[in-house]
């Protein structure tokens, strides 16, 4: 995806408002926190968008983030940035490809794979997750992708080649004008999850 369009984009955004992607409230005066901390006036301040690798690198708690895209963004942080290129800089950072998943989308040139086909085109170790059901597939949706730390991406993949998407892009919070983050694709992590629940092998510590 071209910069220029996903600079536009954020552009754009801005011109009309404060908006959120993922866990970060974005505002006109080219601002990003994180969207629990909004308002406040303690928070540490930093005007360089590469600050966001740092911020988005641990949890709360210290702990790595390996998924840039779960609900466990820290917390206690404000970038002060110069425009709106920077804004989009610092978003790539926290949620890598997001705005540019998003104007491709908006153009129609986003296609979602279906599970079926992802799971298909595995081999080596992964080719036994070509077993995996779609009660098996429910399962692994509801403990990796909806569990207690949920990822914030909308799943617009379906099970099947010719079932509905698991989610809608539009869905919106009420009061909040929210850039979604998009799942177009199973991620490693879940081909990874679904090998183990074929095997009959336990979870991973963290799933």
């Amino acid at each position: 995806m071209p910069t220029s369009s996903c600079a536009e984009y954020v552009a754009s955004l801005l011109a009309e408002g404060a908006f959120r992607l993922g866990e970060i409230q974005v505002t006109p005066d080219f601002s990003l926190s994180h969207r629990e901390d909004a308002g406040k006036d303690d928070l540490e301040v930093s005007t360089d968008p590469w600050k966001a690798l740092e911020i988005a690198r641990y949890d709360d708690g210290g702990r790595y983030r390996a998924l840039k895209t779960a609900a466990n963004l820290r917390h206690g942080w404000r970038l002060q940035l110069a425009d709106s290129s920077e804004v989009l800089t610092a978003l790539d950072f926290f949620y890598p490809a997001a705005i540019g998943m998003m104007v491709a989308h908006q153009a129609g040139n986003l296609t979602a794979t279906p599970l079926r086909v992802t799971l298909e085109r595995q081999s080596g170790m992964y080719a036994v997750v070509r077993k995996l059901n779609g009660e098996q597939a429910v399962a692994v949706v509801s403990r990796l992708c909806c569990g207690a730390v949920p990822c914030l991406r909308r799943k617009i993949w379906s099970l099947t080649c010719d079932g509905p998407p698991l989610e809608s892009v539009t869905r919106n919070t009420p009061g909040q004008r929210e850039v979604p983050l998009l799942c177009s694709e199973a991620c490693n992590l879940f081909v990874a999850a679904g090998r183990h629940v074929v095997k009959g092998d336990p979870a991973p510590a963290g799933e």
